[in-house]
């Protein structure tokens, strides 16, 4: 890989003689840019690493599961994989992160300060979203990861975002189940009107014309004109004919407006069924997710790793002089092949 000569071979025993060859330099550039790298890492500032651990519940409506299916229905179960994944999208949400920096201050704390308040805004977002880490575990668990150069700050920062998420799914759930409590309950009123006023219209066609229930009326009167035929009543069958007359007129129309009544009404029975559901699971706060692990703040440092930062510089600076020892040597070759020709 690594020699310079006329033929400009490159190969790995080269190599290596190439570097045997130059050991005293690169030994020396490796243990100078080690020291020097690790003593700048010093001044890096130290970040203190806190963690919640979070468990999604399972997200169904409690009316659903509860009320619908009681012998199914486990409080205590936990999420499934897209209940993980909506906690992770609520944790990384503009509306958790600008809670934190407004709560903490963290414009101070992070010393950014911006003529533009648009600009201020920005810094504080992608330095807190640089400082965090939202993660799913194997278990289908979701991990939040705080860094902070004050290890309070981390823990503090941690555990108001968990519980901020907390907040925010019950005013989602709670927003949309207002909604929709608004929605049943205008299409129910609207429906109880129409039934008061379908109810009020055949109470007067009923009194009116003295017919309340056109088949029972129909088949009684049936019934009492052949007995009043047979008897040879003609006053009773005439009366009776004009009654059957008027049932048979304005019967079918009473009976109409009963069987639609009727419909009316066992639509309300089922439209307050769903409104009662919806109302409960308004005002449910059946926990949408369960807190494992609390964050509290830790002693050790997390990052930087020097040791890690110092030796990897000074490989990488052992690589760059490599790369010039290479360059020199190729120089000198050429030198002394212009001298000689």
């Amino acid at each position: 890989m690594i020699e310079t000569n006329s033929t400009n071979d490159f190969t790995l025993q080269s190599s290596i003689s190439f570097i045997l060859k130059h050991k005293i330099t690169l030994i020396i550039v490796f243990i100078i840019s080690t020291i020097v790298i690790g003593l700048l890492s010093l001044m890096l500032p130290n970040y203190y690493k806190s963690q919640v651990t979070l468990m999604a519940a399972e997200s169904d409506a409690v009316s659903k599961a509860v009320l619908s299916q009681m012998d199914n229905y486990d409080a205590l179960s936990f999420g499934k994989e897209k209940d993980a994944e909506y906690l992770m999208e609520i944790l990384s949400s503009s509306t958790i992160i600008s809670k934190t920096i407004s709560k903490f201050n963290l414009a101070e704390h992070y010393g950014i300060e911006a003529e533009n308040s648009q600009a201020k805004s920005d810094k504080l977002n992608q330095r807190l979203v640089s400082n965090i880490k939202v993660k799913r575990t194997e278990n289908l668990g979701v991990k939040l990861t705080v860094w902070d150069t004050d290890p309070h700050y981390a823990a503090n920062i941690a555990n108001f975002m968990a519980s901020q998420m907390q907040v925010l799914r019950n005013d989602m759930k709670r927003a949309k189940m207002d909604s929709l409590v608004i929605a049943l309950s205008t299409s129910r009123n609207r429906l109880q009107k129409e039934i008061d006023s379908l109810a009020g219209e055949f109470a007067k066609v009923a009194m009116q014309h003295k017919i309340f229930d056109p088949e029972k009326m129909s088949d009684r009167m049936s019934q009492e004109l052949a007995k009043q035929i047979a008897s040879g009543n003609q006053g009773a069958v005439l009366r009776l004919e004009n009654k059957l007359s008027q049932i048979g007129e304005y019967g079918p129309s009473i009976t109409a407006m009963k069987i639609l009544l009727e419909r009316k009404t066992e639509t309300l029975k089922n439209w307050d069924e769903k409104l009662e559901q919806v109302r409960v699971d308004a005002q449910s706060n059946v926990p949408n997710d369960f807190i494992i692990d609390s964050a509290y703040p830790s002693e050790l440092k997390d990052k930087p790793k020097r040791s890690i930062i110092a030796i990897l510089g000074g490989i990488g600076c052992s690589f760059l002089a490599i790369f010039v020892l290479i360059l020199r040597d190729k120089h000198r070759v050429a030198k002394k092949e212009n001298e000689i020709s």
